[in-house]
């Protein structure tokens, strides 16, 4: 469903007036979840085809973005099975392509979330570079004022009209830059909850690389239901790649000052060791986080109880191994000494306290709280877990 381009409309109050509506009843999202077919047809390509589910939460003191957002996306393809997912909270954004998991944290690296550029060449923080982020109810928004503010736009607002068979108020637009048309642009919102319905964008129309780009939303019988968004529920929406492919060790780098998460983990002996958050340890409790492929595993254990060893109180260990080969495990600890225990198949341990590579020392005060963190092997470990679990609150 092309729309003809616009020969002009002067700024009419009543348009702007139609829209402003719009746009404030998007900003006054508070849980949005939609799912949306979205098509790009090409002339030079062939056709692609996504399913795309979004959530979103708006965030008006958040002065990165009004929202914070899940978008979960694959192809729609017998001949591609590619997917992926990218989500923004708190300064936080995530995103998933590729068999790559990428993550920056506005804490560490501000820069990454500023613009970069000005004018139509502006690259935008990446916060708002995931993939069909523009899709959002929030960003419609941004892009609704665009249009009704920027002198490249000419628009018409449709109070009562028909798109794509529903009852609808639409926006047209088109965006002219140096005598061409570069944008023509159609957005359909539902009559009586001016949510998102239908959208159809033309880009470079007419010439050779020229691309249709069209959106439906559906949307859930029940009302919407929005769960928090936050690295811990992250984890749980998708263990497997948090597992496989996550590249970064912020959050264990971030995890002193914290309780240690709850785990429970068989031992190669058949057991099951279970420690619940908010609980504490029999006494301060070192929980080495270890790959027996690893080549510095043996050293680790070696530096380990070399440190402990030298401490003047008793500390506990235990040795959390990510694989479930027991005799891979055991040629690195052969049998566990006294105050030591002796753990397998920790992925998820390692997922949940956000460890991305191998090994990592996590230093546990007596109430179950976080005091430190070693994440790599040094040749001065020994001297480096000394100098850590000297520092533990023993009460």
């Amino acid at each position: 469903m092309l729309i003809a381009v616009l020969i002009s409309y002067p700024l009419c109050g009543m348009s702007a007036q139609g829209i402003r509506d719009i746009v404030d009843r998007l900003q006054s999202i508070e849980c949005y979840r939609a799912t949306v077919d979205y098509q790009v047809l090409m002339s030079l390509q062939d056709d692609v085809r996504y399913s795309v589910d979004l959530m979103s939460k708006s965030v008006p003191g958040d002065t990165l973005i009004p929202c914070e957002y899940v978008i979960d996306w694959k192809v729609n393809s017998d001949e591609s099975n590619a997917k992926g997912f990218s989500a923004y909270f708190k300064g936080n954004a995530y995103a998933f392509r590729g068999e790559r998991l990428v993550e920056y944290h506005h804490e560490r690296e501000p820069q990454q979330f500023m613009n970069r550029g000005i004018g139509a060449a502006s690259i935008p923080g990446v916060h708002r570079q995931a993939l069909f982020i523009n899709l959002l109810p929030q960003l419609i928004a941004e892009d609704l004022e665009e249009i009704m503010t920027s002198p490249d736009y000419v628009y018409k607002f449709h109070p009562d009209t028909v798109v794509d068979g529903h009852r609808s108020k639409a926006v047209e637009a088109v965006m002219t830059m140096g005598g061409e048309v570069y944008r023509e642009v159609l957005y359909a919102f539902d009559y009586d909850s001016a949510m998102p319905l239908f959208s159809e964008f033309e880009n470079n129309p007419g010439a050779l690389a020229e691309q249709t780009i069209t959106s439906r939303y559906t949307y859930p019988q029940e009302k919407a239901s929005c769960t928090d968004i936050s690295e811990e529920n992250l984890r749980e929406m998708y263990p497997e790649i948090f597992d496989k492919f996550r590249e970064s060790n912020y959050a264990i780098e971030n995890l002193p000052g914290q309780r240690m998460p709850s785990f429970a983990l068989p031992t190669t002996t058949g057991e099951r060791y279970v420690h619940h958050a908010g609980d504490g340890f029999r006494t301060a409790t070192l929980i080495v986080l270890i790959d027996p492929k690893s080549t510095f595993a043996s050293k680790t254990v070696e530096s380990v109880r070399q440190g402990v060893s030298a401490l003047p109180y008793n500390a506990d260990i235990i040795w959390a191994f990510i694989s479930n080969n027991t005799d891979e495990i055991e040629s690195v600890v052969e049998r566990p000494d006294v105050g030591e225990h002796l753990l397998q198949s920790a992925k998820s341990l390692a997922r949940d306290c956000g460890a991305a590579s191998f090994p990592v020392i996590i230093f546990s005060e007596k109430d179950g709280t976080v005091k430190d963190v070693i994440v790599g092997f040094n040749n001065d470990m020994s001297d480096i877990v000394i100098e850590k679990a000297l520092r533990l609150n023993m009460q």
